[in-house]
């Protein structure tokens, strides 16, 4: 009799144990549940819709077991619209309870576009973090847009149009220091900008960004080609590119608009980014044998 019964305890001690595994399995998150992904629960949608979706995209194993805790910590009708952030492997159980709570998860990013970063080198920086971000849209739509070099905290939800808008109005907000020299400026403010993208790309301390602006200022204005290491088309053509070349910051920009002036009509810079000028050709190229 007792090893009738201590096999009887074997037998539910073994399918407790079964039961705990199983439950554990279907509860936790699929094998290949979308981290770093974003999921929307659209008004109106009734909690078999919801359930149906995160089955059928794998954020969730059952959609009725999904329901049932749906029904357990809210009501039938309980699940939050919105957009929700898929950060990390979870279980059902506990998206459950977000949806039923409305805890969207749905964070800033801190981005940091340097100074200089052309378009696509920022369509790269967002598209790592944000899930709901598209590179192509975005190279398209800002092909014609200010895009400010700084430090952004951005909502994990931001779409591509997000984006270009944060950045355009930020540039319109810092511009504003400037408003004044580019309204009395000779030039348009996209030929300033065309310019400090130059000036961006080719020195790094402000005294020769206000330099290396007199130099390509002067060159323009005898006719001479550009010749921007950064921006080779200026070689092959006389005046401007036809758009900036990369996101210059306001330095640039200021040095664009307040160019030095100078007996100096060439510029290189060395390995470690020290800038040698020259008046004649001949003696840029003795600063290109002596310092490259």
């Amino acid at each position: 009799m007792k090893d009738i019964f201590r096999d009887r305890d074997i037998y539910l001690v073994v399918g407790l144990f079964l039961f705990v595994i199983f439950s554990a399995h279907i509860i936790s998150a699929p094998s290949n549940y979308p981290e770093h992904s974003i999921i929307s629960v659209e008004k109106g949608f009734t909690l078999n819709q919801v359930s149906e979706s995160l089955e059928s995209t794998d954020v969730i194993r059952s959609k009725s077991l999904f329901k049932v805790f749906v029904a357990l910590l809210g009501t039938q009708s309980g699940v939050k619209a919105g957009d929700y952030y898929l950060h990390y492997r979870e279980s059902s159980l506990s998206l459950a309870w977000r949806v039923v709570q409305g805890k969207h998860n749905i964070d800033e990013v801190k981005v940091t576009i340097p100074e200089g970063f052309n378009n696509q080198e920022i369509a790269d920086l967002f598209d790592e973090e944000f899930p709901l971000f598209d590179e192509k849209k975005f190279l398209t739509l800002s092909l014609d847009q200010y895009l400010f070099p700084d430090t952004y905290f951005v909502k994990v939800s931001a779409r591509a149009e997000d984006v270009i808008e944060i950045l355009n109005r930020n540039f319109e907000d810092k511009i504003h220091s400037v408003q004044e020299q580019l309204d009395s400026s000779k030039h348009t403010m996209e030929e300033i900008i065309i310019m400090a993208s130059l000036i961006e790309g080719e020195v790094q301390t402000k005294e020769d960004k206000e330099i290396v602006s007199g130099i390509l200022w002067k060159r323009l204005s005898i006719g001479m080609a550009l010749q921007v290491d950064s921006a080779p088309i200026t070689y092959e053509e006389p005046g401007l590119p036809e758009r900036s070349i990369n996101n210059p910051g306001l330095v640039s920009i200021e040095a664009a608009l307040n160019p030095k002036s100078s007996p100096y009509l060439y510029f290189i810079s060395d390995k470690e980014g020290k800038t040698h000028y020259a008046r004649t050709l001949d003696e840029h190229i003795q600063n290109i044998q002596k310092y490259l």
